[in-house]
């Protein structure tokens, strides 16, 4: 039951979403992975320099601008596979690879994993694009990036969409477990789990998994770049971001009466790694100017099943 609790909860967050394991590759073979990944799936976008950091990010279209912000393990592949291009037929859409994931780097400061410290690189990447009052998209983890983002800098956002959103802390058992600080422990075990389940079914189980009750669009599976998530500095954001989402998740719920921009959540009443009832229904209680969009029979993956309703969602956070 701890296990189950805990790492559905924290730990879940997309990180299955990217559907592969975090489970790191011997130092002899990982280079050699990463450099047969990174040939397979190159950039798709621009760097744009951050300090001494770098964000990824791609960028179509014209008029009110939308960025994407993805989940845990994964990249801008997730949006460009099939949102980016009919979204930019109206905005100006704009992929980002979180730090650590993709093509974006992380700083190696004690907090990186916090969504503050994360939409605060992302945000100086967007200024340097010249990108103004932006629609902030998330999806799961990415979420709570976005909401970090807003709730810093409220002035420079126009609105957030939160699809599959991670935005609650988890209960009275995952606070138990924070407390102890074995965190990385669990989430040790449950990456030596992962791995043993990739090694038998493949990234592409997981990517099913991810879609459940719903099936993978034909070609994601190919398209998304799993092989960048199995990258050292992957494993190590993930890992990072996983051990410590209960404790971001706790810090950022206090602030959501502060909330000054609207919020449209979207989330699948058969999300089976955040549930509708504590992620949308528990924001919607914390937080004003909050629309939830119930999805009916869909999972994780509220954005590829209902791309209309995010569209839709988009649309009004623009006409505020």
């Amino acid at each position: 039951m701890l296990r189950r609790s805990f790492l559905l909860g924290a730990g879940a967050t997309s990180a299955i979403a990217a559907c592969v394991s975090t489970q790191a590759p011997s130092s002899d073979v990982s280079s050699a992975q990463a450099g047969v990944a990174e040939a397979r799936y190159p950039p798709l976008g621009s760097l744009y320099q951050v300090g001494d950091q770098q964000v990824h990010a791609t960028d179509q279209g014209q008029g009110q601008p939308v960025i994407m912000i993805h989940g845990a393990s994964g990249n801008v592949r997730d949006f460009t596979f099939d949102l980016t291009s009919p979204l930019a037929e109206k905005y100006r859409v704009i992929a980002m690879d979180r730090p650590g994931f993709g093509y974006s780097t992380r700083s190696t400061q004690d907090e990186a994993w916090h969504p503050s410290a994360q939409a605060a690189q992302l945000r100086t990447a967007a200024k340097e694009m010249g990108v103004e009052k932006p629609i902030l998209v998330g999806h799961s983890w990415g979420s709570s990036v976005a909401l970090a983002w807003a709730l810093d800098a409220p002035d420079e956002v126009a609105g957030v969409v939160a699809a599959s959103g991670a935005m609650m802390p988890w209960g009275t058992l995952a606070n138990v477990v924070n407390s102890l600080g074995v965190n990385n422990l669990i989430v040790g075990y449950y990456n030596r789990s992962m791995t043993r389940r990739a090694e038998t079914g493949g990234i592409e189980d997981f990517i099913d998994r991810a879609f459940r009750p719903q099936s993978p669009p034909p070609g994601y599976t190919d398209y998304i770049g799993g092989a960048l998530a199995v990258r050292d500095k992957t494993v190590a954001a993930n890992g990072d971001d996983l051990a410590n989402t209960q404790t971001a998740l706790l810090e950022l719920s206090i602030r959501y009466g502060e909330l000054s921009v609207p919020l449209e959540v979207m989330h699948g009443d058969s999300d089976w790694l955040l549930s509708f009832d504590q992620h949308a229904l528990g924001i919607a209680n914390a937080a004003p100017n909050v629309r939830v969009t119930r999805l009916p029979g869909v999972g994780h993956m509220a954005h590829h099943a209902r791309p209309d309703v995010l569209a839709e969602a988009i649309a009004r956070v623009s006409a505020v």
